[in-house]
């Protein structure tokens, strides 16, 4: 992608947010909204009022502060056991939610494409309000160094690493740069698997959900490359300073595994690391599609009957 589509996209300017208005930003972004929506038969102009994972599944059992904080009546997560938890912790309703990603992939039936080459590397992303330690060149220069097979190599960013132009660094290097754009935009996940079923092998320098997309679709995904380091300076969901890395026992698994081995091949996926990912994205454990009908329909309805809508105006009058 050329400079001015890459900005054009991620550009707050030109993104499409749907028909309704946002009550809960976490159950929105991602195109979370609306294929949540489109799973429950929920028509496309009535709020969501339910809060969720941001993005995939966490690697947290138990809910992060904003999470247990948020006045939505009703929290959706894509692991049974956060499930469990978050309703013990707050006393509120919660269900396991099937991953909007894979629903939106099967939905539209995208497999990988019989022309699909080379890798698509998605590094971990810098956050606006913390600080960002990652050598791009370096990152560069290790890509360069795949095998052949592995080629071409291009790298998606976020749209944080756009608009902060860290984009430019990688043309510098002679990396190709892509984007699924901004995430408030209700394209992203077309976007997304657009760049996913054209490529053979995906690759990221830490676990996150790509991992587990990829995982889903049967597309080689393997860690590779040195691991960034972000510095909470603001987020009360995190300790200040360089944030740790996750010491759930899946991400710890999943980084054991799906490393190159010493042919530098990719890890062939066996069953039990398939159900492990799986599992993460809700798709055994997910209330159908009736039941989640029920549950944005009710959500709404206790929305404005405890008159939560009040306190929302409010909220966003401040802003």
């Amino acid at each position: 992608m050329e400079e001015f589509e890459l900005k054009h996209i991620c550009s707050k300017k030109n993104i499409k947010k749907g028909n309704s208005i946002w009550l809960y930003w976490s159950s929105e972004l991602y195109s979370f909204g609306k294929y949540i929506r489109k799973y429950g038969y929920y028509p496309s102009f009535f709020p969501l009022a339910v809060y969720s994972d941001h993005s995939g599944p966490s690697f947290s059992d138990i809910p992060y502060k904003h999470e247990e904080e948020s006045r939505a009546p009703v929290f959706l997560a894509h692991r049974k056991i956060k499930v469990q938890n978050y309703k013990k912790i707050t006393n509120k309703k919660a269900y396991t939610l099937f991953s909007p990603q894979v629903f939106y992939r099967k939905l539209n039936n995208i497999k990988k494409s019989k022309e699909a080459k080379g890798t698509l590397a998605l590094p971990i992303h810098s956050l606006p309000n913390a600080g960002f330690e990652f050598d791009v060149t370096k990152y560069c220069n290790e890509l360069k160094a795949l095998p052949e097979k592995y080629h071409p190599v291009r790298v998606s960013l976020h749209m944080h690493d756009i608009n902060n132009d860290t984009f430019k660094e990688y043309q510098k290097n002679g990396i190709e740069v892509v984007t699924a754009g901004n995430t408030s935009d209700q394209r992203f996940i077309e976007r997304l698997y657009a760049l996913l079923k054209e490529t053979n092998y995906v690759t990221s320098n830490d676990i996150s959900t790509i991992t587990f997309l990829a995982v889903e679709m049967r597309i080689p995904f393997f860690l590779y490359g040195e691991e960034e380091k972000t510095i909470n300076i603001s987020d009360k969901n995190f300790k200040k300073g360089v944030i740790e890395k996750p010491l759930h026992k899946q991400y710890l698994y999943l980084k054991e595994k799906l490393v190159l081995d010493q042919n530098l091949e990719t890890y062939i996926y066996d069953e039990k690391l398939i159900k492990s990912v799986e599992s993460a994205l809700g798709l055994y454990d997910g209330i159908s599609r009736l039941k989640m009908a029920t549950v944005l329909y009710k959500s709404l309805l206790l929305w404005i009957i405890t008159f939560e809508f009040v306190f929302w105006f409010k909220e966003k009058m401040k802003k």
